[in-house]
Formats: structure tokens, sequence, C-alpha cells
């Protein structure tokens, strides 16, 4: 009778044990990554080159859409905030593009970008800006993230010294009879803008699940305000006008569309 109470007792205590152990074998929850995409729209219609566009009375149609995204920065529920460390991504929709050397950027589309070593938290908002710091602006042989001087964003006319282009919005517009080639770009430090967008709902990020962020980019509002077929063409020597549709990008263009 003891034997059997003795073999009950190990097996009891080889089940508690075995318990215990399966309690601990799964791992709390590390750094976790983030998909953003900036989905380019003109209004309700998803955004497309070489197509027609009617909105009011103006009918558009664009061969280029470009801007850095930069200084990504994920804002916890506390308040706390994440930068994500060399941050600088280049958003485009694009045909062959000429650079500043013999180098012909190639047509591409890249609206999404991946962010790691997220650390594991609830997050309530992000923020990023549209451009390039000044740090980097005033010294192009400086590098950091996707900054380069060979995707045709760098310009001669901004200042003596040749600067980024922080964004360019290509094609043409047509109203009534008249119709106009376009070329609308910022740069220039003071059009260095933050765009600051909140979550629908508080956001988990960590390793046991996939998260991605939407947001909408809606090419109408670039030039909301501006008299586009008075001034097509914006450029250093417009600086009110740039600053305008720099002002457009960091309050205007972007919305949050989902964040799962």
């Amino acid at each position: 009778m003891k034997k059997q109470l003795t073999i009950i007792a190990l097996a009891a205590l080889l089940f508690a044990s075995c318990d215990k152990k399966n309690d601990t074998v799964t791992p709390e929850e590390t750094s976790g990554k983030a998909t953003i995409t900036f989905d380019a729209v003109v209004g309700a219609s998803d955004f497309a080159l070489n197509k027609d566009f009617t909105v009011g009375t103006k009918t558009w149609n664009f061969s280029q859409l470009r801007y850095w995204v930069s200084n990504v920065v994920l804002v916890k529920a506390s308040g706390e905030e994440v930068a994500v460390p060399n941050s600088y991504y280049l958003i485009e929709e694009n045909v062959a593009v000429p650079t500043n050397s013999d180098f012909v950027y190639p047509a591409n589309k890249r609206e999404t970008v991946t962010i790691g070593d997220i650390p594991t938290g609830d997050y309530k908002s992000i923020k990023f800006s549209v451009g390039v710091p000044e740090k980097y602006n005033n010294n192009l042989s400086l590098q950091a993230g996707e900054l380069s001087q060979l995707n045709g964003m760098t310009n001669i006319s901004w200042m003596w010294a040749t600067s980024y282009i922080f964004s360019s919005l290509k094609g043409s517009v047509k109203e009534g009879t008249v119709s106009k080639a376009i070329a609308v770009e910022t740069g220039l430090n003071a059009n260095f803008k933050t765009v600051s967008l909140s979550l629908p709902a508080t956001l988990h990020i960590g390793s046991n699940k996939a998260t991605s962020i939407l947001l909408n980019a809606d090419v109408t509002k670039i030039t909301d305000g501006v008299d586009i077929m008075a001034t097509p063409s914006v450029g250093a020597s417009q600086a009110t006008v740039m600053s305008a549709v720099a002002t457009n990008y960091s309050s205007k263009v972007f919305t949050v569309k989902s964040a799962q």
C-alpha cells in the first residue's frame, strides 16, 4: 500500500512540474514591427499615372508624385515618444526620372515602409515630417536612411548650394480649353514640416501579431488654395506659394484610414 502511495505521489509531483513548465514556456512579447502605407488617392479615387482625373472644373493627369518622409515617431498611449532611428524614406510613384548626372532614375512605385524594433506597447498616434531636416539638407555628403543624391530629388535652384527637393508633383492640368504643364515642388529648410496624426483607436505593437498603419495621401490637397492655372510651376522663386503647399502637406494631405 505504501509503495502504491509513493508512486501516486511521485506521479502527482511530476504532473505538477510539467504544468509549471508549460506555464513558463510562452515567451514574453518582445519588440515588434509595423508597416506604414502611404496610399496615394485623388479624392475618392486611387492615384494613378497617365490617367485623367476630373476634380471640380479641372482635369488632372499626373506623371510623378514623390516626397521624403523623415523623422518617424510613434507615440505611446502614455505620451512617451518612440523615435525611429535613420527614418528617411522616399515615397514615390513616377515614370523614369533624369537626375543631375548621367544616371536615369527608373520608374517606380513605393508606398509602404516597414519599421522594426518597436518597443512593445500601446500606441495612440504617429508623427513624421515631409522633407529633409536641415542637418542633411545643408550637407548632401552626409548619409542616413535612404538619403542619396542619385534619386533626382536634389536641385541647385533652391539656393547657391545644392539641397534636397522635399516633394514633387508633376503632370498637367486642364480647365476649359486651357491646359498647363505642372511642376509643384517644395524645398528649403523653412518648408520642413511635421505631420501629427491620431490613430482611430489605441494600437498594440508587439511580437505576437502583424501591425499595419494605412494612411491616405490625397493629392488634391497638395495644391489646395493655390491658383494652379496662374502658378503651374512652384519652386524657390515662388516662395509664398511653396510655403502654402508645404503647409498643405503638414495639415491637409494625410489622414489615417486604418490601424490594426
